[in-house]
């Protein structure tokens, strides 16, 4: 057989492996198994573009050995292991993607993709590419991937234990896999030996210098009985696992350092206790005893796999999440919709960065392109990768998917979960990107017919109008929502309509409302009460934000007009009818508030005019104001005398007379006081009096009766009321007023004195 293999390749070609007919291959990256004789390239299957890897071993490494009989247990141990690989079907062993291909100087197979073996992560170098990888270079495990990875293998030598009674033979670093995904995976089956008629004892060949390292296991990681007593059990490869495990926690360095040399595996084994003593401060706690156990020479004291595995230390809920992911196939749709929906999504946030990017959101990745049913149940994991990633990591390592995701084909309900989670995908995204690859899926569902997905993007407005400028929300929403309330047949669709309108209120400008959604709102004339009470709702919005610019001329012209013949609709409840009142009356006020002050401020601003325009007549009314207030002081004290003496002034209070004299002495008080405001306003714009003239003039009003009553008055009335004044016509009025009081504007002095002449001539002449 092997002259006809060889005659066969020889017709072939030039000894290329036929693998490469099968698999695009790439670079060098790794290398694993005895001595790292695979070597493993990055590869590519060209049936289906699918990622692989494609371990090839060159025959020339085995031309040192001299003897043909050597070199053909070399390559006799690596078929072995291949066939062993495709007979087990398991999550925690090494998948085959295409069977062993050998031609006249190398034999290759190929397998699911994997970054490296743990021997190449620990730190062995052996066949490795020149310069190394700078994935490889640069890797450091993540305690909880050393956690997951031990537990990994366990299962899978529990499966060979328990399910297939094989014996791996061979538990050591070279012999583990990492794939890309982070998952750690049992390989280097060409010392795989089956149990027979039950028993759990295998027979072995210990170790010799007589063979080739190549074709034996190796020797630091040999368990006890198989070099002393040929012998070996289940529980050798435990012994033979716990050794790995102190080598990832010892930088790669198993307790027993033979150099390939039996007699100093001996001396290893004797101080082994010893050197674990001085590596069991670099194992997590919980492991220490199990591992200490595992180790020992004495079989009956070591762990099953099955029981190892059930330690307290691997009882994590990452674990339980990432163990789930692996067994996923094995699952029914149930358990699997559950895992999705509800204890993937509660998990993420606990686990690790590098474990949820590398082994986590690849099974999600996957899972977007297969069965569309199965599509709505990841979406929820999905978001929560996307919620906890930060803005640089959702660029580099999930905006890629997501867009094809957005982009692609969907049924209702997967639309419908992302439009409720959009909002989230926007946040993370960059604001380059919202309109070309993020916002279209809202706007082509806002156009679909399908109702539960315009619902649901129209409950996603209120949530990401943020996100939308205005000219987005004036063409591209605002006419899609008025659409769909004027196709609407539904009034639950309609009332979604109006309040997806008044939801975006906030991100309009004063135009758009003004221009588009009043026109559009005073145009409806509804019956139902829901959509009054809809429209009511959104103008009471207006009315309370001003950024929305409800002016009072379009509150009479446009807005009340068209609320007025509601109040006549009989479908309205007593509620309901209240709210729409409330509404119009606020409205009235707001414009009978907004008129009066405008006509208030233009008569104010007439009257700053007219000052600053006219200062010198001013000054001339005022020089003109203090004759005038000579003359009726004058009047006054005559007309004093005369009432002073006249009967009426005893008449009863309730007689025509007495009212009258009540009434005269009303017009007294604010004379007085009027008299006092020129006064002061005399002292503040002209000099201190100097002339004799001007100084009997106010010695005379200093001792008139009047002018005495007028401060008896003020004593009594500042003794009754403390520090507060009461507000009365003339200066005292305006001088209660604060500085930050606005002032009303007041007559000239001129026009009020010769008001009070006529009032007192009209008096004197009656």
């Amino acid at each position: 057989m092997e002259v006809f293999s060889m005659i066969k390749n020889a017709v072939i070609g030039d000894g290329t492996n036929p693998i490469t007919q099968h698999f695009d291959i790439g670079r060098h990256v790794a290398s694993a198994g005895p001595e790292m004789v695979w070597k493993i390239y990055d590869a590519v299957r060209k049936s289906d573009q699918k990622e692989a890897s494609v371990f090839i071993f060159d025959k020339k490494v085995a031309d040192k050995l001299y003897k043909p009989k050597r070199k053909e247990a070399v390559s006799e141990v690596l078929r072995k292991c291949v066939k062993n690989l495709e007979r087990f079907q398991h999550p925690q062993i090494l998948q085959v993607y295409h069977p062993i291909e050998e031609c006249y100087d190398s034999v290759a197979f190929a397998s699911e993709p994997v970054l490296a073996s743990l021997a190449n992560l620990l730190g062995n170098q052996e066949r490795m590419p020149t310069p190394i990888p700078p994935e490889i270079r640069d890797f450091a495990f993540h305690e909880m991937e050393i956690k997951y990875g031990i537990l990994q293998i366990t299962e899978a030598l529990s499966y060979l234990h328990n399910t297939e009674t094989c014996l791996h033979g061979n538990v050591c670093p070279s012999s583990i896999l990492i794939s890309k995904r982070g998952a750690w995976k049992l390989a280097g089956m060409g010392f795989l030996q089956v149990a027979r008629d039950g028993k759990e004892s295998f027979m072995a060949n210990p170790w010799t210098n007589k063979a080739s390292k190549m074709v034996q296991p190796d020797l630091d990681y040999i368990a006890p009985e198989v070099q002393v007593d040929k012998r070996c059990f289940y529980v050798s490869d435990m012994y033979s696992m716990g050794i790995t495990i102190c080598a990832i926690h010892n930088g790669g360095r198993s307790l027993v350092n033979s150099m390939y040399n039996p007699a100093e595996y001996t001396k290893g084994i004797q101080l082994l206790s010893i050197s674990f003593g001085d590596a069991a401060s670099k194992l997590p706690i919980q492991l220490v005893e199990p591992v200490e156990k595992m180790i020992n020479r004495d079989i009956r004291y070591r762990p099953t796999a099955r029981l190892f595995s059930l330690l307290k230390f691997f009882s994590d809920s990452v674990v339980s999440c990432l163990s789930f992911l692996d067994s996923l196939p094995q699952k029914d749709a149930g358990e699997v919709t559950t895992f999705y929906t509800k204890t993937l999504v509660d998990t993420i946030p606990k686990i690790p960065k590098k474990i949820l990017y590398q082994h986590v959101f690849p099974f999600i990745r996957d899972e977007l392109y297969t069965e569309s049913d199965k599509l709505v149940h990841v979406i929820p994991p999905l978001i929560a990768i996307v919620q906890n990633a930060s803005r640089e990591e959702y660029r580099l390592k999930l905006m890629t998917e997501i867009n094809k995701l957005l982009a692609m084909p969907k049924n209702a309900l997967v639309t419908i979960a992302l439009l409720e989670k959009l909002d989230i995908i926007l946040f993370k995204t960059p604001v380059e990107a919202h309109k070309i690859q993020v916002l279209p899926i809202l706007y082509n569902t806002l156009d679909s017919n399908n109702s539960l997905a315009r619902e649901a993007a129209m409950n996603a407005l209120g949530a990401i109008k943020q996100h939308l400028d205005e000219d987005s929300i004036k063409k591209m929403v605002l006419p899609r929502a008025k659409a769909i309330f004027n196709n609407a047949n539904n009034v639950k669709v309609k009332m979604n309509a109006l309040m997806c309108i008044d939801r975006l209120l906030d991100r309009m400008d004063k135009s758009v409302i003004s221009d588009n959604v009043i026109p559009f709102l005073t145009k409806i004339e509804p019956e139902d009460p829901e959509i009054v009470m809809a429209i009511t709702g959104i103008f009471r919005h207006m009315m309370t934000d001003k950024r929305c610019g409800l002016t009072h001329a379009l509150l009479a012209l446009q807005v009340m007009p068209s609320l007025l013949p509601h109040t006549t609709n009989a479908l309205l409840t007593m509620e309901e009818f209240g709210v729409l009142m409330d509404l119009l009356r606020d409205m009235f006020d707001a414009i009978d508030r907004n008129r009066r002050n405008k006509m208030k401020l233009e008569a104010m601003h007439d009257d700053e005019t007219i000052r600053g325009s006219a200062p010198n007549i001013i000054g001339m009314q005022r020089h003109r104001s203090a004759a005038h207030i000579d003359d009726i002081k004058r009047s006054r004290e005559k007309d004093h005398s005369r009432h002073f003496l006249s009967v009426d002034h005893v008449s009863h209070p309730k007689s025509r007379t007495g009212r009258e004299q009540a009434n005269n002495h009303k017009r007294e008080h604010r004379v007085e006081f009027y008299i006092e405001e020129c006064e002061e306003e005399q002292e503040n714009h002209s000099p201190a009096p100097s002339t004799p003239e001007l100084k009997d003039r106010q010695r005379f009003t200093a001792a008139s009766p009047i002018s005495q009553r007028r401060v008896s008055n003020h004593s009594s009335v500042n003794a009754n009321k403390g520090e507060m004044n009461k507000p009365h016509y003339g200066s005292g009025y305006f001088n209660q007023m604060t500085p930050n009081t606005p002032r009303r504007s007041q007559p000239s002095l001129a026009s009020l004195s010769n008001s009070v002449m006529a009032l007192f001539q009209s008096k004197l002449n009656y």
